[in-house]
């Protein structure tokens, strides 16, 4: 088995020291029964019957992908520390997960929602309901529960600001300056291969914080804009009966990014989505 360079190992080293940060991971439980006011994707989400419910740029009732039950999920800032924080996408036929292409350039097709405060005794019957869903505009095949996950990650190299990253910290170590050549055209395979293995992130990659772990290459039209990871979502089968529990095209995943001043504030009226696949 070839090993890496002792100069791709002080590397890695290196990038892992400096963007060691916490996130939330997100598992899928599929052994626990998802509620509508706990954190799941899918299903009826919570939503007080007093508050007009998010339609599309038709006047439709949209779907959620996600909710997250901050107070039970113990997140800190900067994320809400209570509350609830759902992420819904349009139906529109005319898009593919609420996308026209693979972002959403005019906010249009999805909305992220915050509640400061969660009531109790909000039902299902109290949600609007809607009618059958083609199966091919969502990416959320079934309602599964959420358990929220506090730990430590790094930046992998999928993440748009690594390049910059490696060669600054190339600059710091040889005194030469690479403007315009990519990470991987600077390592031999095997070193390549190593960044890959060890700096890349573990699928599926369900997520707050952290770095985004794309299929292909970072979707983001403004990196520095929209710059803090508020929601992942991985395409997952199930381990029961081996069907999608998330489908987002060909094994990709969905991301919603947000500029970390408005999330410092709870300002989630202008974040960013995209998704990609392989």
């Amino acid at each position: 088995m070839n090993q890496a360079s002792e100069r791709a190992l002080r590397i890695a080293e290196e990038i892992t020291r400096r963007t060691t940060t916490e996130h939330y991971r997100l598992v899928l439980n599929e052994e626990r029964e998802p509620s509508i006011m706990g954190s799941k994707i899918g299903g009826k989400p919570y939503w007080p019957a007093d508050l007009q419910y998010p339609v599309d740029s038709q006047g439709k009732p949209m779907l959620m992908v996600m909710q997250v039950n901050c107070s039970e999920a113990g997140l800190k800032a900067p994320l809400p520390e209570h509350g609830m924080l759902q992420w819904f996408i349009s139906l529109d036929t005319e898009r593919m997960y609420g996308c026209r292409g693979n972002y959403d350039e005019d906010g249009s097709g999805f909305k992220v929602v915050y509640h400061e405060t969660v009531e109790q005794g909000v039902t299902p019957a109290d949600v609007p309901t809607h009618d059958t869903v083609d199966e091919a505009l969502t990416p959320v095949k079934r309602e599964v529960a959420i358990d929220v996950v506090a730990e430590p990650t790094s930046m992998g190299v999928s993440d748009g600001r690594f390049n910059r990253l490696f060669f600054e910290i190339i600059k710091e170590i040889t005194g030469v300056e690479h403007n315009d050549q990519m990470w991987y055209q600077y390592l031999d395979n095997d070193d390549c291969l190593y960044f890959e293995q060890h700096l890349g992130m573990r699928r599926p990659c369900h997520q707050m914080l952290g770095y985004p772990a794309f299929t292909q290459e970072d979707a983001r039209r403004d990196i520095d804009t929209h710059d803090t990871l508020l929601f992942q979502l991985d395409s997952q089968f199930s381990t029961i009966d081996n069907k999608a529990l998330v489908m987002w095209g060909d094994m990709g995943s969905g991301f919603i990014f947000i500029n970390r001043d408005d999330l410092d504030n709870l300002d989630f009226t202008h974040p960013y989505y995209c998704w990609d696949c392989g």
